[in-house]
């Protein structure tokens, strides 16, 4: 796998902690949103290296 996927990959991942963590802080309005932009990132930084990388021929 390239080393670049992986790097981008766990940097995305490691993005959406934070994205979590400040949707138990941040107003009740927003929290929802933040959540569920955390589990897209997470859900994005899984996809990366599955799309992108794919099987090798």
């Amino acid at each position: 796998m390239n080393i670049f996927l992986v790097v981008i990959s766990s940097a995305i991942f490691l993005a959406s902690f934070p994205m979590f963590t400040y949707s138990f802080v941040v107003p009740e309005i927003f929290a929802p949103w933040l959540f569920a932009a955390g589990v897209l990132t997470a859900c994005v930084a899984f996809a990366i290296p599955i799309v992108f990388a794919g099987r090798r021929r």
